[in-house]
């Protein structure tokens, strides 16, 4: 059947596509896929389907002649059901009789007119058609991988092997693995040679009609020519000879010299590389010149590569690119892949780059179809990324298998099929490719549709991070970190994060900033973590972005700037991070680099708490118990200390303590109080230890145990809890728990006035100002009692006032002093509940004690003894003031050397018990003495028992 112009002119370019398609193959692994998606690419670009290209391939006139291969492949690989053609034949081996058709009858045909004929213009006859020739290599090609894959593959696979040993990665030869002769034409079957299957049919036409003897030469000279070229080849590379180099180059000479492009370019190579001759690169680009100026495109290519990298001749990039851009033009896919390169990397012209990377993949460039595929997949086309990466696979490229198994794995441009991504990732993975050997080792991690292999998992990583895989050496270190797989180990960990990080790995960055940040298999280093947490912050890392933030708030690692941690708190906030809404919130309660504001704190506080961050919930709390930002709450504080507390936030722990102790937001539970006490104390919460210490001391809700006081006091004191230390001072100058110890005592005072502590300052006053555990020095008394006034203590504010009364430390100034003990009545009704509130109940009460103070400060003024034995009374049972007995004792003191026999009865009493002194019985005796003779009814009580006892004894 005739067929219209059109589709007959579809069918050649068919046959010549398929044709092209098979020679240019280097993945012999996988030709059925690639030949299988080439014919799929066909069909769609020209709006067909397999039923209809094969409806036309039988219905053509010469379908036995042209196109048996092709439907014999159809029949091979299952892309067609029943049809007309396939009647010709009885079994099921249909693909190997169509095969089989085509090259028995060119056989056949050719034996019939050797027994009949010598004549070569009648044999050449035999062959009528490029398309009848293109039949022929098109079905010995698949003949032969019907029978001998694996040999073909073997031998194929050694050869390739061979000559990418010998060849530079950038220089190519005009190399030939297989020939055959067709009556007189010799065709390299690894080549593109349609334009030379043209040439021939037209010569061979023109000879057969003129009979033209010189042509007939001149076509014979050609054919030698080729066939020296041919036998360098075989000697260069040992295929069908012995292989040896010098002959090698002496065939390609000869033809060289006669004028063989091909030899030519081949010659010049030899020059280039030492290959059977002294290396001459002068030489070598002298004959690829002369190869590139016949239009040789590999010696173009070669040219272009001479002249970029001054190869045999000066460097001279314009000269470079112009014979890349002719090899470009000739079809060389490598030229045009360089093409694609240069106007994406220098010129900058996407369009161009596309249009030669295009140029080049579809003349099987497989680095190209890789590039087009990243291209796609940066634009985001997925299903154009995906086909041009399926192609580069099928050749082989080990890139694009993992991008391929990629694909597979995540659904980009295709259905998910993680079988698919498992089967490209091992291949490419055995053959070293980094990044599928990291992408194997988590799916034997994650174990979908594979069996969970961990060891498997851990085998991969260590080969991809070997091969420098910024991902595996991060996944590496994430398992040495947590101990998956393999035993913890901080430094490995470090160390692969460290590798990993160097490579840019945004994940790894972080983890080595953290590393350093709280020394992790390295020491500690601040100014590191801040580096690292910038560079990752910068990047978009929002915990990064956090934690530099905090870097910036807390001045660790670089200077404290509020301005710019509130910057990177609300990045981070922004991104999502709970610990940077929860630090804002810190932020704006402070005026930290933003101006204070309670109500965004809350706001800030309550957003952290809501997602379930603890120290936001705890802090939520405050803000409810102390009325921050909000109404104040107890029980909703109550709520939020109770869910941090049991969540394990020590703080919180021992809040919820002194809710239950104090009943608030709550009933009132001193058993409940003294568990979260013991539960926070347990874990070391410095707060805890000191309320729990405060309950045995006083035996509130427990046993009274002055040694467990101490020694929680102590522990407190020793992790820099500032009350803590006040009362241990206490503590060792009461001889309460422990031996009495006047030096400890100070020390300990010292300790929590270094932070300025407001009572202890004041305690630091009295005993400078007293002696106690110190040299006297009225000088640093004042200094002492001054600091503590400034920060509002109530007592020192009486204590300051009665030194400018008094002048002690300073001048006198009673009109000062008056003033500090009107401003210490003042400060005391409004903020002394926060020292008294265990004492006072009756805020009324409170006041009523606070203006007696006042009274008999004001009296001392006027050396009243009484009033100096009152305010030591005052101090001794803390009415007004916070409870004292330092200051009692110096009171007393002051009296009793006034004459108060009340206060000789008390001083008495001090030195009796050893009470802020040692025991002194003698001094007491003779206190308690002239008190009983001044009419001290309780002095004389007193020595009537002493009086007794010594009777007794």
């Amino acid at each position: 059947m005739n067929l219209d112009n059109e589709n007959n002119n579809l069918l050649k370019k068919f046959l010549k596509g398929f044709y092209r398609q098979i020679i240019k193959i280097d993945n012999y692994n996988n030709f059925e896929n690639i030949l299988i998606d080439w014919v799929q690419d066909y069909l769609i670009n020209n709006e067909l389907n397999h039923e209809k290209i094969l409806k036309l391939m039988e219905d053509h006139e010469e379908n036995e002649n042209w196109f048996s291969g092709l439907i014999g492949f159809f029949y091979d690989y299952d892309l067609i059901n029943d049809n007309d053609l396939s009647n010709l034949f009885d079994d099921d081996d249909k693909s190997l009789k169509l095969y089989l058709l085509s090259i028995n009858k060119y056989t056949k045909k050719n034996d019939d007119d050797d027994n009949n004929n010598d004549d070569d213009d009648e044999i050449n006859n035999n062959l009528i058609s490029i398309y009848q020739l293109l039949n022929i290599i098109i079905s010995k090609y698949l003949l032969s991988f019907y029978y001998y894959k694996d040999i073909i593959l073997n031998k194929r696979d050694l050869i390739i092997k061979e000559f990418k040993n010998l060849e530079e990665k950038k220089h190519t030869m005009s190399y030939n693995n297989q020939f055959e002769n067709f009556n007189g034409l010799e065709i390299n079957l690894c080549k593109d040679e349609i334009n030379i299957m043209e040439e021939y049919f037209e010569s061979k036409n023109k000879y057969c009609s003129n009979n033209n003897n010189e042509n007939q030469i001149d076509y014979d000279k050609k054919k030698e020519l080729i066939e020296l070229n041919n036998l360098g080849h075989c000697y260069q590379y040992g295929i069908g000879k012995k292989k040896d180099l010098f002959k090698s180059f002496e065939y390609y000479l000869k033809s060289a010299k006669g004028g063989n492009i091909d030899a030519q370019n081949n010659l010049g190579y030899c020059y280039q590389n030492g290959i059977g001759i002294i290396k001459d690169e002068k030489k070598a680009f002298e004959w690829y010149f002369k190869s590139a100026n016949e239009g040789n495109i590999h010696a173009q290519y070669n040219l272009g590569i001479c002249y970029q990298n001054g190869i045999g001749i000066k460097k001279d990039d314009k000269e470079s690119f112009e014979w890349y851009f002719k090899s470009a033009e000739g079809g060389y896919s490598l030229a045009q892949n360089i093409l694609g390169d240069y106007y994406q990397n220098i010129e900058k012209d996407l369009e161009k780059s596309i249009y030669w990377y295009e140029k080049s993949a579809e003349n099987g460039n497989k680095l190209s179809q890789y590039k087009l595929g990243i291209h796609y997949k940066n634009e985001e086309n997925e299903k154009k990324s995906f086909e041009y990466f399926k192609k580069s696979a099928n050749q082989g490229y080990l890139d694009s298998q993992y991008e391929l198994g990629y694909c597979y794995e995540n659904g980009i441009g295709v259905d998910t099929n993680l079988i698919k991504a498992f089967k490209l990732y091992t291949i490419a993975s055995e053959k070293g490719q980094t990044a599928a050997q990291s992408a194997l080792g988590t799916l034997y991690k994650n174990g979908k549709y594979i069996k969970l292999d961990l060891a498997k998992a851990i085998y991969w990583y260590n080969k991809a991070a070997e091969n420098g895989c910024k991902i595996a050496q991060y996944n590496l270190a994430y398992y040495y970190k947590h101990g998956i797989s393999v035993k913890r180990d901080d430094v490995k960990s470090f160390e692969y994060f460290k590798k990993s990080a160097k490579q840019g790995h945004l994940e790894a960055q972080f983890e080595l900033g953290y590393c350093y940040d709280k020394g992790l298999g390295t020491e500690v280093d601040k100014t590191k973590a801040f580096e690292l947490y910038k560079i990752t912050a910068e990047r978009g890392h929002n915990i990064g972005q956090s934690n530099l933030g905090i870097l910036y708030q807390s001045g660790v690692g670089t200077e404290i700037d509020p301005e710019k941690a509130v910057y990177w708190h609300n990045k981070a906030a922004e991104n999502g991070v709970i610990a940077a809404q929860y630090n804002l919130g810190v932020c704006y309660y402070n005026g930290f680099g933003v101006e204070k504001n309670e109500k965004k704190a809350f706001e800030y506080y309550e957003m952290a708490s809501d997602k379930g961050f603890l120290n936001a919930q705890f802090e939520l709390g405050n803000c409810y118990y102390l009325g921050i930002g909000t109404e104040i709450n107890k029980d909703k504080s109550f709520e939020l200390y109770k869910i941090a507390a049991e969540r394990g936030l020590n703080v919180a722990k021992s809040k919820i303590g002194y809710l239950y102790e104090n009943g608030e937001g709550t009933e009132k539970d001193l058993v409940q109080a003294i568990y979260w006490y013991r539960e926070a104390a347990e874990n070391g919460c410095e707060l805890a230890l000191h309320n729990l210490g405060y309950h045995y001391k006083f035996g509130i809700g427990v046993e009274k145990d002055e040694i467990k006081a101490f020694e929680l006091y102590k522990r407190a004191a020793e992790k820099g809890y500032i009350d803590a230390q006040n009362n241990l001072g206490f503590l060792y100058i009461m001889g309460e728990g422990t031996e009495k110890d006047f030096e400890k005592a100070n020390y300990w005072f010292q300790k929590a006035a270094t932070n300025e502590n407001e009572v202890t300052c004041d305690n630091m006053g009295i005993c400078h100002e007293l002696g106690i555990g110190t040299v006297k020095d009225k000088n640093k008394a004042f200094e002492y009692y001054k600091k503590s006034a400034e920060k509002g203590y109530v007592n020192a504010k009486f204590h300051l006032g009665y030194c400018y009364v008094n002048g002690i430390g300073t001048k006198v100034d009673k009109e000062k002093g008056m003033i500090l003990y009107d401003e210490a009545i003042v400060k005391g009704k409004n903020n002394a509940m926060e020292y008294l509130k265990l004492m006072y109940e009756d805020n009324e009460k409170l006041v009523n004690d606070l203006n007696m103070v006042n009274y008999w400060y004001k009296r001392s003024a006027e050396n009243d003894k009484l009033a100096l034995y009152k305010l030591g009374e005052i101090y001794e049972l803390g009415k007004g003031v916070n409870r004292n007995e330092i200051r009692a004792f110096g009171y007393y003191k002051q009296a009793a050397e006034e004459g108060c026999v009340n206060g000789k009865c008390k001083l008495g009493y001090y030195y009796d018990n050893g009470i802020i002194v040692n025991v002194d019985k003698e001094r007491a005796f003779n206190l308690y003495k002239e008190a009983a003779e001044g009419g001290n009814d309780d002095a004389k009580k007193i020595l009537t028992l002493l009086n007794e006892q010594n009777e007794i004894d």
